[in-house]
């Protein structure tokens, strides 16, 4: 069995743009990331109150599950950041053996 080739097209974007592409797809998910986290930052601020008062007055055990909900998104948001390192890292490997 060969490995099969991929024929020519005039529509093919050059290595620069598909550089271009992956750069911009890496920021793009940076952003997406950046409004996650500033959704959670304002649902914390909501949970916990202006005058951290707990308005809802949640017990010691909503506080904690609540704590380990925020602390799982959070966890998830640093593995696609580091995903998203390797991502750039791997980018930069191809610029330099151009």
């Amino acid at each position: 069995m060969s490995i099969p080739q991929i024929p020519d097209g005039k529509h093919r974007p050059s290595f620069s743009e598909v550089i271009i592409d992956l750069l911009e797809s890496i920021a793009l998910e940076e952003i997406a990331l950046a409004h996650l986290i500033n959704a959670e930052a304002e649902k914390v601020q909501a949970f916990v109150g202006k005058n951290l008062d707990f308005p809802t007055r949640p017990s010691n055990v909503e506080i904690n599950k609540f704590n380990n909900e925020v602390f799982k998104l959070i966890d998830v948001i640093v593995m696609k950041e580091w995903l998203l390192l390797r991502k750039f890292e791997n980018v930069i490997h191809c610029i330099d053996y151009d």
